[in-house]
């Protein structure tokens, strides 16, 4: 199902996988997307790809920020909404430091290091983005998102991922808190794509794992984003919303 052309999002943390898939999907959609991550090369690289793939589209606009910084990652969305008009139809949280870290040698600056990526940037984020979110096609059925990449670490945590195992349990809480505040108090949905299986490119192509960086934003994330869009003009879809979706 098409989405509603000429919308927008902003996606913290963009990375080679997921964030690079959700984005060529976007641009196919013509939607007008920021990105936001720590590497300014690797921002260049991503928005003239999508431009190449997707020329008729909206050009991918780009900001460095660290997400642990909580003034620098302000900054980075003031300046994001403002070249969107000031209304923000999607906010994406896709920050978080994915890598092995073993239980019995992680130190404790990396746990802090990476807790401040994943937990303290996402607090940031949420508490932001109710001034920001774009109101105006509620009367339409149409709500603003609020959207976290999440796993199911908080449940099975992986010891030989310890950091990123408590650091993804502590953001999925926050996650919960904030769909209980959020769409209640400011009218803003909450969605949690799940992904449960790491992402891990095989050397001749392809993918190790289901995780599929195309099929999981097929699967999970397209689904709140078109659910978005149809939640009715009486409201009643929001009962009916869905907050986590697994892969």
């Amino acid at each position: 199902m098409p989405l509603n052309p000429n919308r927008n999002i902003i996606i913290v943390g963009a990375g080679p996988f997921i964030s690079r898939s959700l984005t060529h999907y976007l641009a196919s959609q013509n939607w007008h997307i920021v990105l936001i991550s720590r590497t300014e090369q690797n921002l260049r690289a991503y928005a003239l790809e999508t431009t190449k793939l997707y020329p008729s589209a909206p050009p991918v606009l780009t900001h460095t920020a660290d997400a642990s910084d909580p003034a620098n990652l302000l900054i980075a969305l003031d300046w994001a909404a403002a070249q969107l008009g000031g209304k923000v139809d999607v906010l994406c949280y896709n920050a978080a430091a994915v890598g092995p870290t073993d239980l019995m040698s992680v130190t404790p600056d990396i746990l802090t290091d990476d807790f401040k990526i994943a937990a303290v940037g996402l607090l940031v984020a949420g508490q932001w983005f109710p001034k920001h979110a774009n109101t105006d096609h509620i009367p339409a059925g149409e709500y603003p998102l609020f959207l976290i990449t999440g796993s199911e670490l908080n449940k099975k945590p992986w010891p030989t991922y310890s950091s990123l195992s408590a650091a993804k349990a502590a953001s999925q809480n926050l996650t919960d808190q904030f769909s209980q505040i959020l769409t209640k108090e400011h009218r803003i949905l909450v969605g949690q794509p799940l992904v449960v299986q790491p992402i891990i490119p095989s050397q001749e192509g392809g993918w190790l794992t289901k995780s599929d960086p195309e099929v999981i934003v097929k699967e999970i994330f397209r689904p709140f984003l078109e659910r978005r869009e149809a939640i009715g003009v009486d409201g009643n879809g929001i009962h009916e919303w869905i907050r986590d979706r697994v892969w």
